[in-house]
């Protein structure tokens, strides 16, 4: 069959079962690397080949009751012709005229990412109980803020020539802004009330951002939108996302802000069946924010999502709340960064808000778990 030519092209071993886990297909890699051939297996149970007390089946039912789906990292399979494998594996539903299982493996030495992504996260929820405490002192000077912006407004409402109308145009935004970080530093600091998810538009939150940072934008400075137009609206908490993008943004500007010639491209795509943490989503909006700018020094690159590490003179905090507050999303920020280009990618789920899981076909191969043997 057609698929089945593109999936022996693959490097990544491919393995389908069906719902009473009996093996109805393997690819070349996977003929490679169990040593076997596809007619050999095709209509036996896993445990005719694999050792079922090398397989963490407690792990991949549960992986697959709750999300139709398992990720599980530097398994050692035991092979019952004697091999021993040590893989990632991954798998979920896929359903033709009946549900098959399909399971993919890789070996952890030749796809890092997945290790290097888990540890970003892992800053992040060290990171997060620092910002709270950070939070605290945040608050008054914000509180001052506003009300400067307040007595500014009022002061200026007294003026009848057109400068009050720019006056009053600046004070809304000061006003907007501080009422803005105020409620974002009251989700940092009760950690229960958290953002409104809401039906969004990437591309609406992106165009904000570039409205607030065109103010004071310097001259030699120039902003690129890159955006796929077919991205859908997702449920997610548009302040949030806001808040992360601008915080992006505001590096990248001051990154670059010596240069004679930058450049900064606001970029959207798409991602199907795109991994976050140890679960796979069928689709993942992708906000990248690059720039042209010196790059980020090698020494703190490794713990650049830390409050209070910063390559200026700044208090380092606003990479770290962009990434507790797209965690927050189920999402997670990564960045690659040489001289000339630096590149943070904010990663989101497309989470439907009536999803469902396939409980049904895994509770029947639960059920058939046990009458293997």
């Amino acid at each position: 069959m057609q698929f089945e030519r593109l999936l022996d092209n693959l490097s990544t071993a491919i393995v389908v079962f069906d719902a009473h886990g009996r093996f109805v297909y393997l690819n070349q890699a996977a003929e490679r690397a169990f040593s076997t051939s596809s007619k050999v297996l095709t209509g036996k149970r896993y445990s005719y080949f694999i050792a079922s007390d090398s397989l963490p089946l407690n792990e991949i039912m549960e992986g697959l009751r709750q999300n139709g789906q398992f990720i599980l990292d530097d398994v050692n399979l035991e092979l019952l012709n004697g091999q021993q494998l040590t893989v990632d594996l991954t798998g979920h539903w896929f359903t033709a005229r009946e549900p098959y299982l399909i399971v993919e493996w890789q070996n952890p030495l030749h796809f890092p990412h997945r290790g290097l992504a888990q540890g970003l996260s892992e800053q992040s929820r060290v990171s997060d109980r620092l910002l709270q405490k950070l939070a605290h002192e945040i608050k008054n000077p914000l509180s001052g803020i506003r009300g400067a912006a307040q007595l500014l407004q009022h002061e200026s409402s007294m003026l009848v020539n057109d400068s009050a109308h720019s006056i009053k145009e600046f004070t809304d935004i000061i006003e907007h802004e501080s009422n803005r970080l105020t409620e974002l530093v009251d989700r940092m600091l009760l950690s229960t009330h958290k953002a409104t998810r809401v039906e969004m538009n990437i591309h609406e939150t992106t165009e904000k951002v570039l409205e607030l940072c065109t103010i004071n934008l310097p001259p030699h400075v120039e902003f690129v939108r890159d955006y796929d137009p077919s991205l859908p609206d997702f449920y997610c908490a548009p302040d949030s996302v806001y808040q992360a993008v601008l915080n992006l943004t505001q590096n990248a500007i001051d990154a670059v802000e010596s240069q004679q010639e930058a450049t900064i491209t606001l970029r959207t795509r798409a991602l199907p069946r795109h991994t976050i943490d140890d679960t796979q989503y069928p689709l993942t909006v992708c906000v990248q924010v690059e720039d042209n700018g010196p790059g980020i020094p090698a020494e703190l690159q490794p713990n650049i999502f830390f409050p209070l590490i910063s390559g200026k003179n700044s208090s380092g905090l606003g990479l770290g709340i962009a990434q507790s507050l797209i965690q927050q999303q189920k999402g997670l920020i990564e960045f690659n960064s040489a001289p000339g280009k630096t590149c943070f990618s904010i990663y989101l789920p497309v989470i439907k808000k009536n999803s469902s899981l396939p409980n049904d076909i895994t509770t029947a191969l639960e059920k058939n778990r046990d009458a293997n043997e």
